[in-house]
């Protein structure tokens, strides 16, 4: 059998992991020089954010994703700052890694385990390449071949900027800023990757690059005090996000970021693009719809976090401080949860928005909706009940 993977990513190396570990030999082409051939980068896998927060997310990758990658560290405290108010969260959060170009990135590691030699600096065309192999893999990490092969609608864009820093830091740390001064309606980040080095940056919903640096530069200007050099800035870099269906078109398998495996809230797409990478293979070597029993779990995921970040693009700095009250006075139910608390507020969302068009004395939650709000809940983009 004659497999083909496009792109070296989570997603490509992944597929070729399980796809050797099954007994299949695929050819894999990477339109890049080497692995990992981006700036480097540091990404969460927080607990919460997990499908299944009762189980432990990187139990999840190595025992039932069978991958053979360590973190570089737990996450063990994130702080959360917003305009008027600090909170904290302690205890088992996720786990940090390293993107990119560094030899303990996600990226490299897997390299190392993958016995396919990469064919870099190739773009072949997927049209041709589905006439000359018996399957195609598409992991390019953007939706070209989506949009020819598929169907995408695009929900949202994401606009990153930052840079590499020195300065003393403790890993397994993070700090998280929700401040509409210096990250609009996304947030800033600053995680170590060792106790010298760290990340720092914002992340911005359709955000063009000029905006993205015009944030960036408030940023440095207010919290700059946290670290003491700027070393290696990144690139502003810009992806989008989107629903798509079907993920299986015929010989070709879309996976990772071309198949709509990246979450809308805050634009994390490791652990999805891991777990399509791999069910695409068994898909493949075990003839059983592996990757479209996955993606039709994701949509329902997706589309309840999608409803989230819709009304946390209206939010107000406000609307930030509650947040941060609420990881101060309940992130211990977020951390110790056996379930995974956004999808029900993505449902809340939408409660709360088509409530916002009723009259409030004939919605039959008027008064506990508004006790709610008054609580510190969220509040959505349109009038509250009179």
């Amino acid at each position: 059998m004659r497999i083909a993977i496009v792109g070296a990513g989570l997603a490509g190396l992944a597929c070729a992991h399980e796809l050797e570990r099954l007994g299949l030999a695929p050819d894999v082409f990477e339109k890049g020089p080497c692995v990992g051939n981006r700036s480097r980068v540091v990404e969460l896998m927080t607990q919460f954010m997990h499908v299944n927060p009762r189980q432990d997310i990187w139990g999840y990758v190595r025992d039932e994703l069978m991958l053979p990658l360590e973190a570089a560290f737990a996450l063990r405290r994130c702080v959360v700052h917003s305009a008027s108010h600090e909170a904290e969260m302690t205890g088992k959060l996720g786990y940090v890694t390293i993107r990119g170009d560094d030899d303990g990135s996600l990226e490299r590691q897997l390299a190392r385990h993958v016995e396919a030699r990469v064919r870099f600096g190739q773009t072949p065309d997927v049209r041709e390449l589905r006439r000359e192999y018996d399957w195609v893999v598409v992991a390019t990490g953007d939706q070209r071949w989506t949009t020819e092969l598929s169907q995408w609608k695009r929900d949202l864009g994401w606009t990153a900027r930052g840079a590499l820093v020195t300065g003393n830091f403790a890993p397994g740390e993070a700090h998280f800023f929700f401040d509409t001064r210096y990250a609009g309606t996304g947030h800033a980040l600053l995680a170590p990757l060792d106790e010298h080095t760290a990340i720092a940056g914002i992340g911005l919903p359709d955000a063009s690059p000029a905006e993205a640096e015009a944030y960036w530069e408030r940023f440095r200007a207010s919290e700059s005090f946290r670290w003491d050099v700027e070393k290696e800035p990144f690139e502003v870099c810009r992806n989008s996000c989107g629903e798509v269906w079907p993920v299986v078109v015929g010989n070709v398998l879309l996976t990772g970021v071309a198949g709509g495996f990246l979450e809308p809230l805050g634009m994390n797409g490791q652990c999805p693009s891991l777990t399509s990478g791999v069910m695409a293979a068994r898909q493949i070597a075990l003839r059983d719809p592996w990757l479209e029993r996955f993606a039709r779990r994701w949509r329902v995921y997706y589309r309840r976090l999608a409803r989230l970040r819709r009304s946390v693009n209206a939010w107000t700095d406000e609307d930030m401080d509650r947040l941060t009250l609420g990881v101060k006075y309940g992130g211990w139910l977020v951390t110790h949860s056996p379930w995974n608390l956004l999808e029900p507020s993505g449902m809340l969302a939408d409660v709360l928005r088509l409530a916002d068009e009723l009259p409030g004395s004939l919605h039959p939650l008027h008064h506990e909706l508004n006790l709610f709000d008054n609580m510190g809940g969220l509040k959505t983009d349109g009038p509250r009940f009179k």
